[in-house]
């Protein structure tokens, strides 16, 4: 619950920017990670990311922490070195990466995350005081309980390929939680016709999921295999 608690917070806290977004670098980068990683890349695409307005959008911004707080707990002795390189970026890609930082536990990330809301009024500070007073929690323990949560999964699978938090978008496609259940179909619908690893993983988890969720899985997965995956 306290991971639950932390990654809707964040979602608040970088809630009030403009949405903008497109295919770049950065975004290939991303989709493909869990095959290829290339940390190296990591300074390039976030560069990337920021010219067409990534970290501006509140449920890109939730995906990227998602992300990023998973490729910084893989690789903990370049992450100083990466939020150094990205101290020229406008300020809220420097928050999402602060915040992802923060999340990945490394120590610089919660002075960052403090210094960059300081700026804000009263209650967001006092919001970000409140979130930084609590140890982070991991992206892989967040339960699915909010589309905020479901976009941190999300970014988080991107980053490693974990089944668990394809599993876990799974499980919310029997929430009662207003708009959980249609958003979770949605993303999964989509994430498999795109990405042969998430359609392996729904395939493999038709007899293992409740009946409910079994059947809509199965016209999921037949729909997903008749199509081609997209460019």
């Amino acid at each position: 619950m306290k991971s639950l608690r932390i990654a809707f917070g964040a979602g608040v806290l970088l809630a009030a920017f403009p949405a903008l977004g497109a295919d770049s670098f950065g975004h290939q980068w991303m989709e493909s990670y869990y095959e290829h990683p290339a940390p190296e890349a990591l300074v390039q695409a976030v560069c990337s990311l920021n010219l067409e307005g990534y970290f501006q959008e509140p449920s890109q911004q939730e995906e990227a922490i998602g992300f990023f707080s998973t490729v910084f707990q893989q690789n903990p002795k370049k992450v100083d070195g990466w939020l150094r390189s990205a101290r020229f970026l406008p300020a809220p890609t420097r928050r999402t990466l602060a915040i992802a930082a923060w999340l990945a536990g490394d120590p610089a990330g919660a002075g960052q995350v403090r210094e960059l809301f300081r700026p804000f009024n009263y209650p967001v500070r006092a919001e970000v005081d409140r979130l930084l007073a609590m140890a982070p929690g991991s992206v892989a323990q967040t339960p699915v309980a909010s589309t905020e949560s479901m976009n941190l999964r999300w970014g988080g699978f991107l980053a490693s390929g974990d089944r668990q938090h394809v599993v876990s978008i799974l499980e919310a496609l029997g929430s009662r939680r207003p708009g959980l259940a249609t958003s979770a179909r949605y993303a999964l619908a989509q994430d498999a016709v795109s990405h042969p690893r998430v359609l392996e993983i729904c395939r493999e988890e038709l007899d293992r999921q409740p009946k409910a969720i079994r059947e809509e899985l199965r016209a999921m997965v037949d729909n997903a295999a008749s199509q081609k995956p997209s460019a």
